[in-house]
């Protein structure tokens, strides 16, 4: 007689659903050339994760994480701007990405992005 074991099925991780939203609504901008040379050009520059570098950790950076998410530009080229401006990227390692976009997440965009220390 077969065996069967119950298996408890977990959700879909924090990086799963990313990189499905990622792969149907962003597509055309993950899959832009430019995007993915910049990538290529700024992952060779800053290889180690630079949220753990600040807490004195040396761990290799997996992901390219956008400081504003480029899915906030009014129009599309404000959003293209915010894609390829190396200025608003971060290399972070897989769980520092995780964190900023549960930060990001839970967080009102206005308090996030408020760089005015008033």
């Amino acid at each position: 007689m077969p065996y069967i074991t119950k298996r408890k099925i977990s959700p879909p991780s924090h990086k799963e659903e990313h990189n499905e939203r990622r792969n149907s609504k962003w597509n055309k901008y993950y899959g832009n050339s430019r995007w993915k040379k910049l990538r290529d050009w700024y992952m060779s520059l800053h290889p180690i994760c630079a949220d753990c570098m600040i807490n004195g950790r040396s761990v290799p950076a997996t992901e390219l994480h956008h400081i504003r998410p480029f899915g906030t530009g009014k129009d599309e080229a404000e959003k293209m701007r915010l894609l390829l401006d190396p200025d608003n990227l971060v290399a972070l390692c897989s769980d520092c990405h995780d964190k900023r976009h549960f930060i990001l997440n839970h967080t009102k965009q206005d308090d996030y992005f408020n760089t005015d220390n008033n």
